[in-house]
């Protein structure tokens, strides 16, 4: 496990080549650090919050745990939470070592060939380019047989150095949000988040992140009482951002950009273990909020098109 950096006078960005996972991303105007982080290096090679990490080979959740392969012959993926295959499964593209190349000073190049996981084999290529106050992560990959490929990073963010982001601002681009079940897999229906439920998740108009928490309706509930949902953008448009999170005082902000088709968002709703963070504190409910930018959870058993040769995909962070 080895640790890389990117820096200007604008941002300083750390990551490690064990799971392509980031550790800092800090605005050098304030000092903030946007990311959470552990404190021990060591608790990534478990990282059961997948902090920082690239998730793949499908972000998300897979259920029924399979896909019919370019043979139309059922590939049967592992299990790791309940009967849902999350994330890649028990051995994701989070716990994997990524060679890498420094191709100049704003960038480098990560790889990984993929020849282990129940998924035909694939070529992934990472670039971490850092220009100003933009980050930036471009994901390709390439197969000789179509295959499956859905990539995200999963940092949590939390703008201050205050242990939840209750009081944060979050805008999103519009959306409509996937409905989902006691294992968090889609329903198959959308909502326009319109009706008294829904509501309080629609953040197409700014309002504090802490409006959409601990509310007791039955959606909140099966949330754990944060936000746990899969925002579909209605617009392609990639120029404007998807995200737009700013903290209470308005002294940090952070905008996402990103050619993916939906973003689940997270707020930190589940805590099992008790992991001491980078800040000096241990890991709270609600300390940090993370963007997965991706294809539509679930969208082997939804789309017909779900393999593909060739994939390429980016998002953008832009530290202000």
């Amino acid at each position: 496990m080895k640790k890389f950096q990117l820096e200007n006078k604008y941002v300083l960005i750390e990551f490690l080549n064990y799971g392509g996972i980031l550790t800092k991303m800090i605005n050098k105007k304030t000092g903030q650090n946007y990311l959470l982080a552990y404190e021990n290096d060591e608790d990534y090679q478990e990282n059961p919050y997948f902090f920082g990490a690239m998730i793949g080979r499908n972000a998300g959740r897979t259920f029924p745990p399979y896909y019919l392969n370019y043979a139309e012959e059922k590939v049967v993926l592992d299990t790791n939470e309940g009967n849902v295959h999350l994330h890649g499964g028990e051995n994701g593209l989070h716990q994997v070592i990524w060679q890498l190349e420094e191709l100049d000073d704003e960038s480098y190049c990560l790889w990984y060939e993929d020849v282990d996981s129940p998924y035909e084999p694939i070529t992934i290529e990472l670039i971490y380019r850092l220009i100003k106050n933009r980050f930036t992560i471009e994901m390709r990959a390439s197969s000789p047989i179509p295959t499956i490929i859905n990539l995200t990073n999963h940092s949590y963010f939390n703008l201050t150095d205050k242990k939840t982001i209750g009081g944060h601002f979050l805008q999103t681009a519009p959306a409509r949000i996937q409905l989902i079940d006691e294992q968090f897999v889609p329903t198959g229906e959308y909502s326009m988040m319109q009706d008294t439920e829904t509501t309080p998740f629609n953040f197409t108009q700014e309002q504090s992140i802490k409006k959409a928490m601990c509310l007791g309706t039955s959606l909140s509930k099966t949330c754990a009482e944060g936000i746990d949902l899969a925002y579909c953008f209605r617009e392609t448009e990639s120029a404007r951002p998807k995200i737009i999170l700013t903290d209470s005082e308005r002294k940090n902000s952070l905008k996402i950009y990103s050619d993916q088709e939906s973003c689940i968002i997270y707020t930190l709703n589940k805590i099992s273990d008790q992991i001491k963070l980078s800040q000096g504190n241990i890991i709270e409910k609600f300390g940090g909020i993370t963007f997965e930018m991706q294809r539509r959870p679930n969208y082997v058993h939804s789309e017909k098109n779900y393999l593909t040769t060739d994939y390429k995909a980016y998002t953008t962070y832009e530290i202000e």
